[in-house]
């Protein structure tokens, strides 16, 4: 008895045969060897689809858009190619735009993956009046189209062809009218360009109201594309890394200003891929390699300042941060004409931070913003007009009678002199004479307060995180433009106009001051004076 070799549908060991009954292995044989071959010549209805293609359908179900970003042989390329031709046989009418790189590229992955998901009986040659479906490996699909008998047509095209011409997409209305299964109205595969194309094509699909599907293996890092879905992007769902210690890494994430989400095929994944080889490859490697072959993960090409800050760690619910037996600073980095960045602290009796409100905060705007190729300030830096009194009300309004135990400013700008009505003053004297206590923060060199932090958000990611190894250092994801300057903020030598260092220094302003918890009910009489009552 012959069993056909399978990386999912395995043979029975010797022990299990030696217990089955005659009629029952002849059974499960043929059964096993009846899937493999139904598997060959029809994968659209007897192919495997696995775990996180599951999710991805579940996503745009309520979602316009989904980027994938898969590691290598992670099937990012093969469950386009099946959403493509699943949507095209169950939304009559469909249209339905497939880009790839350039004419060969089509042919050779993304044509002969829509073919190889075609229902048996769709593969054969028609050239009908309603049907037109021709196909060769060498060639693809003639006129790099096909239309399907419910009137579906499929159409590839490559991205030189949108940059040469870009009114190729006029008139055009991708997806189906009348939708039965998920409405997808294009697909874009590796692709590596500007959003022209994307912004383009989200007004294609309006009409119909159908999605759109980009994959990609991110080894370009962190582009204006791939910004315009990371930025932001909150954790919906993450996993334990085997290649990396089992640090936790994310699995699926929701972007912020685009209605879509972003899913990270992981090599491991995928059965058919090649794991075992992947990972012997990955072998040593540094672990920005590792975070893009096997799971996906762009990263930046230039390296973070916090390496070890992960938002599926460190990123925690409102809720989650405790409010009993802490002690709360409020910091603050003024500025001329544009906004204050204010950071509120709580800080419990191990020493671990807890970020728990900003301003401005997203609903006023995002602090930074990717434009042309770099961060630039965004709304939230632009200046509303307050002076000191209009941020001390400010300050009030927001914590609401919370007790603050010390307030910390920038020593350099918060001391500096300048000349008033009533002879020179500074803005901590401004702000004393508001009623609100400030004092400078420890002088210290940037670095220095650089590594503070880094301190706090060390911990171990190849082992479990417990009440020994965790970080101490937790941001409310309320807390969104501070957690987008710790992910992003490069801090290269000597630039002071890095538009994240704003969020970055109230948060070293704090570390420099070695913010503790304080149980000052007990010190009030021994407490000493500025610390805010």
């Amino acid at each position: 008895m012959q069993w056909t070799p399978h990386k999912l549908l395995t043979i029975p060991s010797d022990e299990e045969l030696a217990v089955m009954e005659p009629v029952e292995l002849i059974e499960l044989h043929r059964m096993r060897e009846e899937a493999i071959s139904n598997e060959a010549r029809d994968r659209y209805r007897f192919g495997f689809k696995f775990e996180n293609w599951r999710k991805l359908e579940e996503q745009l179900e309520t979602h316009s858009e989904a980027l994938v970003s898969g590691g290598n042989r992670s099937s990012k390329t093969q469950v386009g190619a099946y959403f493509v031709v699943k949507a095209a046989i169950e939304n009559p009418m469909s249209d339905i735009f497939c880009f790839a790189q350039n004419n060969e590229v089509s042919i050779r992955q993304q044509q002969s993956a829509v073919y190889d998901w075609l229902p048996e009986e769709m593969k054969a040659k028609q050239t009908s009046a309603g049907t037109y479906m021709s196909y060769s490996r060498k060639n693809g699909f003639t006129d790099s189209s096909l239309i399907l008998p419910n009137g579906s047509r499929i159409s590839f095209k490559y991205y030189s062809q949108f940059q040469n011409n870009p009114t190729i997409l006029e008139g055009a209305e991708l997806g189906s009218h009348n939708p039965k299964w998920i409405n997808i109205g294009s697909w874009l595969d590796e692709y590596l360009g500007a959003p022209d194309l994307i912004d383009t094509l989200r007004f294609r699909l309006a009409t119909r109201n159908s999605k759109m599907i980009l994959t990609f293996t991110p080894i370009f890092g962190h582009t204006e594309t791939v910004a315009q879905y990371l930025d932001g992007a909150k954790v919906l769902e993450s996993r334990n890394a085997e290649l990396l210690g089992g640090e936790k890494v994310a699995t699926i994430m929701e972007c912020k200003n685009i209605n879509g989400t972003v899913h990270f095929f992981w090599s491991e994944d995928n059965p058919f891929g090649g794991y075992e080889r992947i990972k012997e490859t990955l072998k040593g490697k540094p672990k920005s390699e590792i975070l893009v072959r096997a799971y996906g993960i762009p990263t930046k090409s230039a390296t973070t300042k916090f390496p070890k800050f992960n938002t599926a760690v460190n990123v925690i619910k409102p809720e989650d941060i405790p409010t009993k037996d802490i002690t709360r600073y409020c910091i603050v980095d003024p500025a001329g004409s544009k906004n204050w960045f204010i950071t509120w602290i709580a800080v419990d009796s191990t020493g671990t931070f807890y970020v728990y409100r900003e301003w401005p905060g997203v609903d006023v705007g995002d602090w930074a913003e990717w434009r042309n190729g770099k961060w630039m300030p965004g709304d939230g830096c632009e200046g509303q007009g307050f002076g000191i009194k209009d941020y001390v009300e400010l300050i009030k309004d927001m914590e609401a009678g919370e007790e603050i135990f010390e307030r910390l400013i920038d020593p350099r700008l918060g001391a500096s002199k300048y000349q008033s009505a009533d002879g020179s003053s500074s803005i901590i004297e401004d702000l004393n004479d508001q009623g609100m206590v400030f004092i400078p923060a420890p002088g210290l060199d940037i670095d220095d307060g650089i590594q503070s932090l880094q301190s706090k958000m060390s911990y171990d990611p190849t082992r479990d995180i417990d009440a020994l190894n965790r970080p101490h250092f937790y941001v409310s994801n309320e807390c969104e433009n501070t957690i987008r300057a710790i992910a992003e903020y490069v801090g290269k030598k000597g630039d002071l106009h890095d538009p994240w260092k704003d969020p970055i220094d109230t948060l070293r302003y704090g570390a420099s001051a070695d913010i503790d918890h304080c149980d000052y009910k007990n010190i009030l009489v021994t407490c000493p004076a500025g610390k805010g009552y």
